[in-house]
């Protein structure tokens, strides 16, 4: 059983997407745990269904993380849950990319400059980049505010060229994992800057728990005025009662998880 759900849940004529649920919440907050003690290729290896040992760390870092899982201030719990949306959303795009993709690690601190995530698109019998997916989590309880002036913006930003150079920076570091020699890098910088095959994917909390297609195409106002197909851009959700209540329990669980590590 897969730890996140992800069900078909389009917003047309704003945008396509999904509706996330969360099913097993200890199994997710395992994943997220490898990633926050260092470990992403170890969760990345359990969603492609392998299995390695169980990680030693050392007390420094438990402690660390011991201390940024529970911040003990509102603006605190804030920053932590946006970074553990941030790995649930990874998380998710790892669930459903293609052999012929390739997702950037999240991060391992809440932060507002960069991308959120960058996803590359090739063709392996060229080598040849065919497209660059540029996500944005947020973790909000103002899910319509957080869109409309915040992901609009930041893709604003990047369907105009403004930050082609984190863009390209980002994705030629995942062709380089891919294999891409020099050339063939220079070749792909290129398409990227000029022909500009290029992807939006937002992914937010909302609330209520039940939230309907209507309710999505609301929350996506405005989506279809970033100058792309409407395939091209992902508007995906995940349903909370109340965000921070779910995440308080969610740290609690990765937590756990860490705790079993060994020292």
């Amino acid at each position: 059983m897969l730890p996140i759900t992800l069900h078909p849940m389009p917003a047309f004529p704003q945008c396509d997407g999904e509706q996330w649920e969360v099913g097993a919440p200890d199994e997710l907050a395992h994943l997220v745990a490898l990633v926050l003690v260092g470990r992403v290729f170890h969760a990345r290896s359990i969603l492609e269904g392998a299995h390695l040992s169980p990680p030693s760390i050392g007390e420094s870092l438990k402690d660390k993380l011991r201390t940024e899982l529970h911040p003990g201030s509102a603006k605190g719990n804030e920053h932590r849950d946006g970074l553990l949306f941030e790995i649930i959303c990874w998380v998710a795009a790892q669930i459903g990319k293609t052999d012929s993709e390739r997702i950037d690690d999240p991060h391992l601190k809440s932060t507002t400059q960069g991308t959120d995530g960058v996803k590359v698109s090739v063709d392996p019998t060229t080598k040849r980049l065919t497209k660059a997916t540029i996500y944005e989590y947020k973790c909000t309880t103002n899910h319509r505010q957080k869109f409309q002036s915040q992901v609009l913006k930041s893709f604003g930003e990047y369907f105009s060229g403004d930050r082609d150079n984190q863009l390209a920076q980002a994705v030629t570091a995942l062709l380089a994992g891919f294999g891409f020699d020099d050339s063939q890098l220079a070749e792909a910088y290129d398409t990227l800057i000029q022909t500009r095959p290029l992807a939006f994917d937002a992914s937010l909390t909302v609330s209520p728990s039940v939230f309907p297609a209507e309710k999505c195409v609301a929350l996506f106002k405005d989506y279809d005025g970033l100058g792309v197909a409407p395939e091209m851009r992902g508007g995906n959700t995940l349903p909370l009662e109340d965000v921070r209540a779910w995440f308080s329990d969610f740290a609690s669980r990765v937590w756990a998880q860490i705790e079993t590590f060994d020292v």
